[in-house]
């Protein structure tokens, strides 16, 4: 990792105040060293990819890491077959969801759950020295190919083995995330909280491209599902968008590989959505989303309900405005001891 990069993992909320101790580095790279916090816990950089991994923090962790641990190197002689299967182009998919991004050359960009870095390399020939690739993954071994891929092309690239669920990153660090199997393969250990982290670490009005293995619910129960599920019970795992955050704006679902993986992208927002709650709403009953909302009062009976649309009618008014009228009225003759 470059030494300049390495304030962007000593810096964020989850790893503050480590000390940077180097052992061994070519010209600006480090290539083993180690972070090491005040409590003395220590995170191992290894030919240049710091281990930031929360180790035996559950069981999908360490499912996830040894998932891929002796198949990092065969990995790629067979990932062409998930996408042949349905007749589709491998380059021609992930390229299309990279498009959802929206990058520029010098975007800042990071990729969750990276894997052999299939993804990568067309997301790294999109930027210029000008733009950053950062890559996480939980498996070392995976990320080693991912690193060899890398190599020598324009775009600054970091690589650091770690948990989807506490990313290393300062708030609003990065400019688009793109995730492509985590959720769908159900290696993260809560989905929710890897969503969250994501959009913890993108900018303002950022990109967020997230994919993976998910049969649409009409398929499931067909031949076609049934044959898939039986192959690779990925297939059958359920997305579900109580897991996305109130910053998601404009998210769109497709589905993708005939009905077989989905890919969601959304844009990152402050906050709660923001709406015009006071306008007069027309119609008898009048009022406004807010008034209707905060300003209930105690019911009636329903002889004085019926009392007070007949007298609401004979005004010409709305009954919002007749009531908001009458109960302030009375309140401060009340209150004014009139």
């Amino acid at each position: 990792m470059k030494k300049k990069e390495a304030e962007i993992y000593v810096s964020p909320v989850q790893l503050s105040h480590l000390k940077l101790i180097i052992q061994s580095e070519e010209k600006d790279t480090i290539l083993d060293g180690k972070f090491v916090a005040p409590e003395g816990k220590e995170f191992v950089i290894k030919n240049g990819i710091p281990d930031f991994t929360i180790y035996n923090e559950n069981e999908k962790n360490e499912y996830a890491i040894n998932l891929f641990k002796d198949k990092a190197k065969e990995y790629d002689k067979y990932q062409h077959l998930s996408f042949e299967t349905f007749y589709e182009d491998e380059t021609v998919v992930r390229n299309s969801m990279i498009d959802k991004l929206h990058l520029v050359p010098s975007s800042k960009v990071l990729e969750v759950n990276a894997g052999t870095g299939r993804d990568s390399v067309f997301i790294a020939k999109r930027l210029s020295k000008n733009g950053k690739l950062h890559v996480q993954d939980i498996s070392r071994d995976m990320l080693e190919v991912c690193k060899n891929k890398l190599h020598g092309l324009a775009v600054p690239t970091e690589i650091h083995q770690g948990n989807a669920c506490k990313l290393p990153y300062a708030d609003k660090t990065f400019d688009a995330v793109y995730s492509f199997g985590g959720v769908g393969m159900n290696t993260y250990s809560n989905n929710k909280e890897a969503i969250a982290e994501m959009v913890r670490v993108t900018r303002t009005d950022g990109r967020i491209v997230i994919g993976g293995l998910s049969l649409a619910p009409w398929l499931r129960n067909t031949f076609f599902g049934k044959v898939l599920i039986n192959h690779n019970p990925h297939y059958a795992n359920e997305i579900t968008f109580n897991d996305f955050p109130i910053q998601s704006r404009r998210l769109n679902l497709s589905w993708i590989l005939a009905g077989a993986g989905f890919v969601i992208d959304f844009t990152v927002g402050e906050g709660e959505p923001k709406a015009n709650f006071e306008y007069e709403i027309p119609g008898s009953r009048g009022g406004t989303h807010l008034t209707r909302y905060l300003g209930s009062l105690e019911g009636v009976t329903p002889e004085t309900k019926k009392l007070a649309q007949q007298a609401r009618e004979k005004l010409g008014v709305s009954m919002h405005k007749w009531i908001d009228e009458i109960v302030k009225r009375e309140a401060e003759k009340i209150l004014n001891g009139k």
